[in-house]
């Protein structure tokens, strides 16, 4: 199965143990992210590291 997510869904499913993180890292499902969500990473990224 294939899906779209966004930089929201991708930090919540890294932030704590969902079924959202479950999903992301479900080996079936091919998932798709628009290019400015690593930047969106690399922005607030600094907050792991206070």
């Amino acid at each position: 199965m294939e899906f779209i997510v966004d930089a929201n869904i991708l930090f919540a499913g890294l932030i704590k143990a969902s079924t959202t993180a479950i999903l992301l890292f479900d080996p079936n499902l091919k998932l798709y992210a628009p290019e400015f969500v690593l930047e969106e990473f690399m922005k607030y990224s600094y907050l792991t590291h206070v």
